[in-house]
């Protein structure tokens, strides 16, 4: 739809809203939002259809006090907060955090960012009514994290009960993101920030903070960790890094059907407990944040890699060897192999080249430093 059709259909939607006729049988959501056809909630639970399912007729629902800690903010829009402190709370950031983001590289390393971003971090995460990226997938709650103090995170989380609350709570995180964020997150480029552009869109709402930079940690635990954890997904991570695992915890895919089934009068445990999970989903975020930050420093397992990989892009060959050697004594082939191409090539090390070729089962690279070798007149291993 083009920018022109789009603008005249939101103008049709927002008098329909202030006079009080849906029009056409179409549902509103929120105030300038994009309307959907009516349609039945059984047919589509928890679908990505890009229809959106609402109440049968007559569902009760519980009163506001059941959403027990929930403040309402607005209409249909509850809040509430907490402040916790942050396990392996760092108050710089190392001199190779940057390494961790390539993308964001440049940014880190600018001028004051790399030292003076902590007080820009918006650690957060959504819940949603599907996994598609499509126009019916809303964002029903969601957590925004700041630093707080020295060593404090203060998340403040946000819920609609129905979706004519949706553009209060989006005007709301827009208010908590604040003017220059840098946005930390765990997949949300792939996911978060896309249902986020498609529903400021569908509310013709532009935030600048869409435009922010954004550190999505999945992508360095996953370079860290994939050889060791059996997936890096944020709960494999705090069982297998943290040795923290949740107990009791309503899985993310299950928050669809919860927030379905309180729209169709149901009791608001499963809704509460899906709070729950998304808070703790901002906390790990926070704690995740230092912990990559630490390892990068320290060199500590894989993260020694991208530190030597760093060191090899400025041909400072004998420094890399130093985060090299004891990767490749632990048996990581891709160590191993770099620090045989080193030690042949640039070295001049042969004997521990070919004792790492040998390692690697690389039968052509240890026969041709055979070869060197007795061109050298050395004795042969």
């Amino acid at each position: 739809m083009s920018p022109g059709r789009l603008s005249s259909r939101l103008s049709r939607i927002r008098e329909q809203q202030k006079s009080g006729k849906p029009g056409d049988g179409a549902l509103s959501v929120g105030d300038g939002a994009a309307s959907v056809p009516a349609v039945k909630a059984e047919a589509v639970r928890g679908e990505p259809s890009g229809r959106v399912p609402i109440p049968p007729d007559g569902a009760s629902r519980p009163a506001p006090g059941a959403l027990a800690g929930w403040t309402p903010v607005a209409d249909h829009l509850y809040e509430r907060v907490d402040r916790s402190g942050v396990p392996g709370y760092r108050g710089r950031l190392s001199a190779h955090f940057s390494l961790l983001f390539p993308r964001e590289r440049d940014f880190l390393e600018s001028t004051d960012n790399l030292f003076g971003i902590l007080d820009s971090l918006v650690f957060f995460d959504l819940e949603t009514t599907g996994l598609s990226h499509g126009t019916g997938t809303v964002a029903f709650m969601a957590a925004l994290g700041r630093l707080d103090g020295e060593g404090t995170l203060k998340v403040t989380q946000l819920l609609i009960d129905d979706y004519p609350g949706e553009a209060a709570f989006l005007d709301r995180f827009v208010e908590l993101a604040g003017e220059d964020p840098v946005l930390v997150s765990f997949n949300g480029k792939g996911f978060d920030s896309q249902i986020l552009q498609t529903r400021f869109l569908m509310n013709a709402m532009r935030p600048r903070f869409l435009a922010a930079p954004h550190l999505d940690l999945l992508y360095p635990a996953r370079r860290l960790w994939k050889r060791e954890l059996v997936n890096c997904r944020l709960g494999t991570i705090e069982a297998g890094i943290f040795d923290a695992p949740r107990v009791d915890d309503l899985p993310g895919s299950e928050a669809p059907d919860a927030w379905f089934e309180y729209l169709r009068g149901a009791s608001p445990e499963r809704l509460l407990a899906v709070g729950e999970h998304n808070l703790e989903d901002a906390k790990t975020l926070a704690r995740l944040f230092f912990e990559l930050d630490r390892r990068i420093e320290t060199a500590e397992g894989r993260a020694g890699l991208i530190r030597a990989l760093d060191l090899r892009a400025g041909r400072d060959y004998a420094g890399a060897e130093a985060f090299l050697a004891p990767l490749a004594a632990s048996g990581d082939p891709i160590a191993a192999r770099m620090l045989a191409i080193d030690a042949e090539h640039r070295l001049d090390k042969l004997d521990l080249a070919l004792e790492l070729a040998r390692s690697l089962e690389d039968d052509a690279r240890a026969e041709r430093i055979l070869s060197k070798l007795d061109k050298k007149g050395r004795a042969l291993p």
